[in-house]
């Protein structure tokens, strides 16, 4: 199967349309996989020279949009994200495919070592489809990409790398 983001797969309709499992992207120390320390160096010091914070911009009142918001929400929330904080969220296929507490473990390990993080970007492909580049708070950025379905439900989500601005 062809890797594709569910943005590319809305303007490319000959891609072949994610799965759950395709689209739920999520690795452990996905964020900072190239922001590690150098040996030697004094602790939390990084290669990377400061960065100016990033600008925040306003999510979009699209079924997109709203549900992006949440998950951001979600990320930058006090406590670990729970299966009981997703249930309902995502359609029964999403689920069937990558169980929720698989979800909450991988956004817990993955993604939230991250935070806070900021909206920084948004690219509206129609009302139920989004993408938007949300930055950390050391300056990486992340694209988390959701497709919505008619009843407010979550069937693709896809976390990765955001490209390169």
């Amino acid at each position: 199967m062809q890797v594709s983001t569910a943005v590319a797969h809305h303007i490319r309709p000959g891609v072949r349309r994610l799965g759950a499992a395709g689209a739920l992207a999520l690795a452990a120390g996905l964020l900072f996989s190239g922001c590690a320390s150098t040996p030697g160096a004094p602790a939390g010091s990084t290669d990377q020279a400061p960065s100016e914070p990033a600008a925040a911009v306003t999510l979009p009142q699209t079924t997109a949009g709203i549900e992006i918001q949440w998950m951001v929400d979600l990320l930058n929330a006090d406590s670990e994200i729970t299966a009981q904080d997703l249930a309902g969220r995502f359609t029964k296929s999403f689920t069937e495919e990558a169980p929720l507490d698989t979800v909450a473990e991988q956004m817990n390990a993955g993604v939230r070592p991250g935070k806070p993080f900021v909206v920084t970007g948004y690219e509206d492909v129609s009302d139920v489809l989004g993408a938007a580049r949300i930055t950390g708070a050391s300056g990486d950025s992340l694209s988390l990409e959701m497709r919505v379905e008619e009843d407010g439900t979550i069937s693709e989500m896809l976390v990765r790398p955001a490209p390169a601005q």
